[in-house]
């Protein structure tokens, strides 16, 4: 049976990423194929197998759930967890594994981790301007000397830039570089010297090689997309303008009906559409339930042969209609692509977000999970 909707996969675009930043890092540095959250939406085990077979060093997830669903397939492959592990002291069993590496902002997530048997990697967060995980100044002063004088284990030492794709103008990121500095300087003086540091995503190890340290995190470019319009100004303004990203992602669906509706005929939920003249209407199979966002209503196209294709009336739960009227051999079971390319037209994850205003990292994340993932040349 024909899939309703499914997601197809590059192969070769997501390798061509990946080799374009490992092009950017010295061979020293490590790069972390982030996959977090359903892989923005791009599936997480069909992700991790294409990342890495194209040479991803580690996977970047967000969660023990997301690390722990990798370790079956992926039994001694590193695994980055980033973000907070509730009950962590509960959950010891399943953190005790040494190519877990895991971010913690506490002495008593530390003092956890380093009773575990095998312990997993330990990074320390530090807070240089985000204002979310970690601490600064006194805080972390104060966190230091109580894992020194615990005799607790660290291994790493991480941060996060809070607007490097936000702004052409990188001063906020200049000073959080200064303070990651000295978070280093003062990990140093309590003697937690040589450890793993890390601190960029996808636009900072574009824009920063200064702060490549010992890992890059890669994630929304992984996927071929930009953080930012900003970024890639950035970029090209500092010379890099043969840098490309290939979007690795391409929604589909399929025409399920087709009517031809009369002059002054309204369209959907609460007629929010009316008719100018006899209209031809593809109904497809995808709606806010599998991630396509209501705001698209009366607004956004999809592409039919080719063509595009104006979405009609209100998005439903489950169905889409097309005004298919200039398209005259549509016909039931025609291949409708919603995200990427068909013959000369395209609609990026960006053309979403600019008919929605949001970024481009919702537009695919929000994809629902039940959407099946095919993988393509």
């Amino acid at each position: 049976m024909k899939d309703r909707t499914w997601i197809e996969l590059s192969r070769t675009a997501i390798s061509a990423n990946l080799k374009n930043f490992r092009a950017l890092l010295s061979p020293k540095t490590l790069l972390t194929a982030v996959i977090k959250s359903n892989a923005y939406g791009h599936g997480l085990l069909e992700t991790a197998e294409l990342a890495h077979k194209a040479g991803a060093d580690l996977f970047g997830v967000n969660s023990l759930e997301e690390a722990k669903l990798l370790r079956g397939k992926y039994p001694e492959f590193k695994i980055l967890i980033m973000g907070e592990v509730p009950g962590l002291a509960e959950r010891t069993a399943e953190v005790s594994d040494p190519n877990f590496w895991i971010i913690v902002s506490r002495t008593e997530e530390v003092r956890i981790l380093t009773n575990c048997k095998p312990s997993p990697q330990i990074h320390l967060k530090v807070d240089t301007g985000m204002a979310r995980l970690g601490f600064f100044g006194v805080d972390l002063e104060r966190t230091l000397s109580e894992i020194k004088s615990e005799g607790l284990r660290l291994d790493g030492i991480a941060t996060h830039f809070a607007s490097t794709e936000d702004v052409l103008e990188q001063k906020y990121s200049k000073e959080q570089m200064k303070s990651f500095s000295e978070a280093v300087l003062l990990a140093e003086k309590y003697g937690f010297k040589n450890l793993v540091k890390h601190a960029c995503a996808s636009a900072s190890t574009m824009l920063f090689p200064e702060a490549h340290y010992d890992l890059v995190r890669v994630g929304i470019s992984l996927y071929g997309l930009w953080p930012s319009l900003q970024t890639r100004l950035s970029l090209h303004l500092s010379g890099k303008k043969d840098f490309n990203l290939s979007p690795v992602l391409s929604w589909k669906t399929r025409i399920v009906h087709i009517k031809t509706v009369p002059e002054d005929s309204f369209v959907g939920y609460g007629s929010t559409y009316q008719t100018s003249a006899a209209t031809r209407i593809a109904v497809v199979p995808v709606g806010y339930y599998e991630g396509l966002d209501r705001k698209l209503s009366n607004n956004g196209v999809m592409l039919v042969k080719g063509k595009r294709a104006k979405i009609l009336g209100r998005i439903c739960m489950n169905m889409t209609m097309l005004d298919i009227t200039h398209i005259h051999d549509a016909e039931i079971g025609d291949v409708v692509t919603i995200l990427g390319k068909d013959k000369e037209e395209e609609i990026s994850a960006d053309d979403h977000a600019n008919w929605t205003y949001t970024i481009n990292y919702e537009v695919t994340t929000r994809i629902s999970e039940s959407v099946p993932k095919k993988i393509a040349e």
